[in-house]
Formats: structure tokens, sequence, C-alpha cells
């Protein structure tokens, strides 16, 4: 049994109510895979007892910490840009359907070019400061994070991405238009925030793991089968959004994945997730791959479905548009350098999706 396997089984499926028992010693095995595969404080949370190791408790002590000093900083921010009166933005991809530890959050401001520069200007003047740029995006850190912060997101919980569109580096790879009728008022510790809601948000990170980041993780096994477990859940809804932003490819090979590690390992599959590739196809030579690789996680798609998934999204209007932007800015020697190096990482074997 690999440790994919391993730790899938000590998870279990949110399909299936019994839950396995598990040693101390097991968890502190394979604590550190877990954490690679960013669903340590899943299974911590689920397997937590009185009497288990200090060691065990430390890690779900200092992870659950985390969690909460995220969602505080999602919620004081919410709060911020609502009594700025920033009414056209939301958050994305922040937000999970079971305890997670996220490097970022990630906002998408609405509106042009001015509308977002004065969004930052007005979280500068509210002690919010600067970490890192994107041509796109724009990396803050939250008041409270000074002092706490460390080089790439080192740590996470105080780092937001700030986002004029969500893109990699000029290519647009979701059309931010195509949000606005997905967003929704929800309550965070409280406090009003505006956010995606979880159908498109789930469609946006299983596409993202693919294009630009290559990379399925155990996040991606969990979030749709949390998500797709809930009863309010539209697949529909997400299955026209796919549709119309070009994400099939990227949906099928997550799910694909999905059905063959959970019929693997608990010897069904949920009708939901039939029902979605029944719809949108399955990406099985990426299955035969996954198979011939060992099965094991994190797994590096891959080069010919992220390279499929972008052919696929050039053919919305939007994409192919910023296409020629950023064909316009490899032009600047400086910038080209600094794309094929980003390409050089996500093909190389280790990739660049990591929690940290």
């Amino acid at each position: 049994m690999n440790h994919t396997e391993e730790i899938i089984k000590i998870i279990g499926s949110p399909f299936i109510a019994a839950q396995a028992k598990v040693t101390d010693e097991t968890l502190e095995r394979i604590y550190h895979q877990a954490f690679s595969d960013r669903v340590a404080l899943l299974y911590l949370e689920l397997h937590r007892k009185e009497s288990w190791s200090d060691f065990l408790e430390n890690k779900y002590q200092a992870l659950n910490d985390r969690r909460h000093k995220t969602l505080d900083v999602i919620a004081s921010l919410g709060t911020t840009l609502n009594e700025l009166a920033v009414k056209d933005y939301a958050i994305f991809k922040s937000l999970k359907p079971y305890p997670a530890t996220p490097n970022d959050t990630d906002v998408i401001i609405f509106g042009d070019k001015t509308t977002f520069k004065m969004a930052i200007t007005s979280l500068y003047n509210e002690n919010y400061f600067f970490h890192e740029w994107a041509p796109m995006q724009t990396t803050l850190i939250h008041p409270k994070g000074k002092g706490k912060i460390g080089k790439g997101k080192k740590g996470g919980t105080y780092y937001i991405d700030m986002y004029s569109d969500i893109s990699t580096d000029y290519f647009l790879y979701i059309d931010k238009r195509s949000l606005l009728p997905h967003i929704e008022t929800r309550i965070i510790n409280g406090k009003e925030i505006q956010n995606v809601r979880k159908e498109i948000e789930l469609a946006i990170i299983l596409f993202h793991n693919v294009f630009p980041e290559r990379t399925f993780q155990l996040e991606h096994f969990y979030m749709p089968l949390y998500h797709l477990q809930e009863k309010d859940f539209d697949v529909e809804v997400m299955l026209n959004f796919v549709r119309d932003q070009k994400l099939s490819r990227a949906l099928s090979t997550n799910l694909t994945l999905v059905e063959h590690m959970h019929k693997e390992i608990f010897g069904f599959v949920p009708e939901r997730i039939i029902y979605i590739l029944d719809q949108i196809g399955r990406n099985l030579p990426e299955l035969d791959r996954f198979i011939a690789k060992g099965q094991t996680t994190p797994y590096l798609i891959s080069p010919t479905t992220f390279w499929r998934t972008f052919i696929d999204k050039i053919f919305d209007p939007a994409a192919f548009r910023s296409l020629i932007s950023q064909g316009v800015h490899m032009l600047n020697p400086i910038f080209f350098i600094d794309v094929m190096q980003s390409l050089k990482r996500r093909f190389s074997e280790r990739g660049t999706y990591h929690l940290e």
C-alpha cells in the first residue's frame, strides 16, 4: 500500500459513515506526506482524541491556529473592503469545505485598472503592505502579518493575492466577468464577505491545478468529494460554467483520477462523479499515466494534458485576446526569460504547487 492510499484510508470518504481506527504511530508517520498533500489538518481533525501523543496535538494546534487566523484575515479583509465601499470584489479559492490551511487569500477586483489601483491604495491606507507583484496581481500582507512572513508565502495565513484579472502573467485563464452572476454573501467569523459560490470555485480550483500548476494532490481528491456530497451543490451550475469557460478537460482530468481512486479504495464511485464524467468525458490517457507512475500524490499532470488544456482555453475569446498581449510582452527579453524560468519550474520533477 503506497502512502497516498494509506492517507485516503485514514481520512476515509465523505460518502462513507465508517471511520477507520488508526494508531498514533501511523498518524505521526504519515504527517509530513499529508501536509505536502494539503490535507494534514483534515486527517488530524478527524482522528483527534484526548489521549494521543504530544507530537500530534502540537501539530494539530499549530495548523488549527493557522486555519482560524486565516479565516480572521478573510473576515477582516472583507469587512475592510465593505467599509471602504469597494463593492466590486469577491474572495475565491480560499474557503474549503473541510478544515484546511491555504497559503493565501485570493481576491478578484471587478472593474477597470483604475478601480483596482484605488482598492490597493485604500488597503495601503489601512496598514496593509506590499509583498510581491505580478502582471495581473499584487500580493499584500495583512496588518497582523508584520514580522511573521517570509520568502514566497512561508507560513501562509497573512498573504492576500489581489487580482485585477485571473491570469498567469498576462494570459487570462478565467474571464472575471463570468463570475459576476455567481457572487454571494457569506458570513465568516460573524462578518459579511463577498465570495464566489462554491460550484464556480471548485471549477476554478480544478482548472488551476492543471493549468498553470500541473499538480494533483489529495486536496484535489477531497475537495470535489466534500462538495459533491453536499445536497445544495448544484452540479448543473458548475457544468454550465465549465463549458462556457472551456474548462472541461481540466475538470475531466481531476475527476477521472478521483473516480478511479475512490473505486479502487472504497469499492464504488459516487453517482454525481459518474454523472459529471458522463457529461464531459474521461481523460483515460492521464489515468493510464497515473497508474503507471504508481498512483501516488502529489502527482505531476502530463505535459500533454497541460498543453491541451491551454489550447482548449484559447478558444475563449477573452483568453485569446490576452494571449496576444502575452506575446507582445514576451518581446521584452527580461520578461521572456522570466516566463521560460517559470515554465522550467512547472515542468521540473517537483513542480511549483506546494503548501508553505
